[in-house]
């Protein structure tokens, strides 16, 4: 692959700039998207009605798309300069042997795959210039930070698929690193997306199957909550261990996601009828999780103070705790009532932060002592 370019140095870092006929581009170009068997790839799902309304603009408006699309060659490159442009760039011809190729695209393939379903309808789109800035490097972890960088800061992306990103730099670069340039929140929700795989993925979980991940496109009827939802609730449960508590668990990473699911099969056991109709019943969704999230490090210090982890013993402390609550509260009864979303108590239904907090410290408040 032979392109006349603009090589541009910003900082360390060499670009190429041209332009491609959409024909020709079609040939050379690939997508590395994340999924569950891909965890090393970045990019989010193509969304169809995105896609659609490109494809409608460039038939019947004014369909241009003048702002480049930006890709990236893993492998080697030859660049012969041909002359100078007052010291800020070189034209030449960019070769790309076809062991470098794919160009892989980092950012906008919208653009692109709208662009090659309008030649299907109209073949005039198959010279369509398509302006392209080419990076070089030499893998797929630079781009999937260029990715992060241009998505993230500067337009919308999912944040389930922002915090795998955040995930990669902290296992590449570390958590301080990270934290230098990311605010703590979203980078300790990234650090605990080893729990959320654990809890979503072994079959005693009440959350199996349940999550919603960045990799879908489209919702499933089964899943209750977002990756996002339950790794944000994660993470302030973890703000509320100590540091030396932090440093104990991410030891054992495993082990402390298996207490957490014992925590969760007492909860089941005490409400059954909100657990096998999740989708009428707020505890597994946002209230519900993160209320019990917040209390959680207490449960764990306490059963840790009498020597058990169990889930029964789980079950009994969260049933002493939900007498005491239910009887400052005024309430009749406690059960799998309190959490339905048509007619449960107004705590367990209402919205906002502010009400899960109150929940949560009334269930601290209810807590025996340990």
């Amino acid at each position: 692959m032979q392109l006349q370019v603009l090589k541009i140095r910003q900082k360390n870092i060499n670009f190429f700039v041209t332009a491609i006929k959409a024909s020709e581009l079609l040939h050379f170009i690939s997508v590395d998207y994340w999924r569950e068997d891909n965890p090393g790839g970045y990019q989010r799902p193509i969304t169809q009605r995105r896609l659609m309304k490109a494809v409608k603009y460039l038939l019947y408006e004014d369909g241009i798309f003048p702002t480049s699309i930006l890709v990236n060659v893993r492998g080697k490159v030859d660049f012969r300069p041909a002359c100078s442009l007052d010291g800020f760039g070189e034209l030449g011809v960019l070769t790309i042997p076809e062991e470098s190729l794919p160009l892989w695209i980092i950012d906008g393939q919208h653009r692109v795959y709208a662009i090659f379903l309008a030649m299907k309808e109209d073949s005039q789109f198959e010279d369509f210039a398509i302006p392209i800035s080419i990076l070089t490097f030499d893998n797929r972890y630079q781009e999937m930070k260029q990715f992060y960088i241009v998505n993230n800061r500067q337009k919308a992306v999912s944040t389930g698929l922002a915090q795998q990103h955040l995930r990669q730099m902290i296992s590449k670069e570390g958590i301080d690193e990270v934290l230098s340039h990311e605010i703590r929140k979203k980078v300790i929700a990234a650090e605990v997306l080893p729990i959320v795989d654990i809890l979503r993925t072994e079959e005693s979980s009440p959350w199996y199957g349940k999550v919603w991940m960045p990799s879908s496109a489209t919702k499933s009827k089964n899943w209750i909550i977002s990756q996002t939802s339950l790794a944000d609730s994660l993470g302030m449960m973890m703000r509320k261990f100590t540091e030396k508590e932090c440093n104990e668990i991410k030891k054992d990473i495993k082990t402390y996601a298996l207490h957490l699911i014992n925590y969760w099969n007492a909860l089941k056991e005490i409400f059954p009828e909100a657990f096998e109709s999740p989708q009428d019943y707020t505890i597994q969704k946002t209230i519900g999780c993160y209320a019990f999230h917040l209390i959680f490090p207490e449960i764990y210090r306490l059963c840790k103070k009498r020597n058990d982890l169990s889930k029964e013993e789980m079950k009994s402390i969260l049933n002493e705790m939900f007498e005491a609550f239910k009887n400052s509260i005024g309430l009749e009864k406690m059960d799998s009532k309190f959490w339905n979303k048509w007619v449960g108590n107004n705590m367990a239904t209402g919205g906002g932060m502010k009400m899960i907090k109150k929940l949560a410290d009334l269930f601290l408040e209810a807590m025996p002592d340990i």
